[in-house]
C-alpha cells in the first residue's frame, strides 16, 4: 500500500510511537471494491493535497476496514493541515471514536475533553464532543458530569436520540429510575429507528419495575407501544406508530 506521496516514509502509521492508543493487529482490506475506493481516495489525496474534503474520507474508510491506527495517522495529517476551530474539534471528535471502537475509553475521554477546548461553532460536532464523552463518563460510573454534559448536548439538538438514550443512563446511575425511563422513552420517540433506546429501557424495567410503575403508571402499555413501533421501522411497513407513545 503505497504513501499519497508516492514516496515511502521512513515509519508507517502503525509504528507511530506518539500514538498512545494500543491498537490491535490491523487485518488486510480484502475486497476488490475496498481496494479500489482506498485508491480512489489516496489518488484525490496526492491530487487535491492534505485538506479536510481528502482526509476525513480516508480517516472514515481506514476505521470501518478495522485499521484505526492507519485512520489516526491520516487524523494527524489532517490537524497538521487544518484551516479553523471546527476542524481540529472535528479531529479531536474523530480521534475519540476510534479509541471508543478499539475499547479506549480513557483515551477517548482524553481526546473529546480536548475537542471541547476549541469551542467549535459547528453543532454536530458540539453535539457529539459532548454526548459521546458522555457516554465514557458513563462507562466510569461518573453519571453526575456524563448528565450535565448530555443535558447540553440535548439543548444544542433536541432532534438527535444518543443524548436522551445516554441521559437514561445517567439517571438510571444516580438512582432516578423514573425519570431514566422517561429519557429512553424520549430517545425511542426521537428515532424510533434508533436501536440502543428500547433494549436498555426494557433493562431498567427488568430490575426496577414497581418503582418506574409508581412514577408511570402506564409505562407497560408506554414499551408495547415502542415495541409495536419498532418492529413497525424494522418490517419496513408504513403505519401509525407513533400512536400510543405518550411521554410522562
Amino acid at each position: 500500500m503505497s504513501e499519497p506521496s508516492g514516496k515511502k516514509n521512513q515509519q508507517e502509521p502503525g509504528e507511530d510511537k506518539h500514538f498512545f492508543v494500543k491498537m490491535p493487529e490491523a487485518p488486510q482490506i480484502g475486497s476488490a471494491e475496498a481496494l479500489r475506493h482506498e485508491q480512489q481516495l489516496l489518488a484525490a489525496l496526492k491530487t487535491k493535497g492534505p485538506r479536510a474534503e481528502t482526509l476525513e474520507p480516508l480517516v472514515v474508510f481506514y476505521s470501518r476496514v478495522g485499521q484505526q491506527e492507519r485512520a489516526y495517522h491520516y487524523i494527524k495529517l489532517w490537524m497538521k493541515h487544518a484551516r479553523s476551530q471546527d476542524e481540529l474539534a472535528d479531529c479531536l471528535l474523530l480521534s475519540g471514536q476510534l479509541a471508543e471502537q478499539v475499547n479506549q475509553p480513557e483515551a477517548a475521554i482524553a481526546f473529546y475533553r480536548e475537542g471541547l477546548a476549541h469551542k467549535t461553532e459547528n453543532v454536530a460536532i458540539s453535539y457529539y464532543l459532548r454526548n459521546n464523552l458522555a457516554y465514557c463518563l458513563n462507562l466510569r460510573g461518573e453519571y453526575l458530569q456524563a448528565l450535565d454534559l448530555t443535558q447540553q448536548a440535548i439543548t444544542l439538538d433536541p432532534s438527535r436520540p444518543n443524548a436522551f438514550k445516554n441521559l437514561g443512563v445517567s439517571l438510571q446511575g444516580l438512582g432516578r429510575y423514573a425519570e431514566a425511563a422517561r429519557a429512553f422513552l424520549k430517545a425511542i420517540h426521537v428515532d424510533v429507528a434508533y436501536p440502543r433506546s428500547l433494549p436498555l429501557l426494557e433493562q431498567l424495567l427488568a430490575g426496577q419495575r414497581e418503582k418506574v410503575l409508581a412514577e408511570i403508571p402506564d409505562i407497560d402499555e408506554q414499551v408495547e407501544a415502542c415495541r409495536r413501533a419498532s418492529q413497525t421501522v424494522q418490517s419496513g411497513r408504513f403505519a401509525d406508530w407513533a400512536k400510543g407513545l405518550t411521554l410522562n
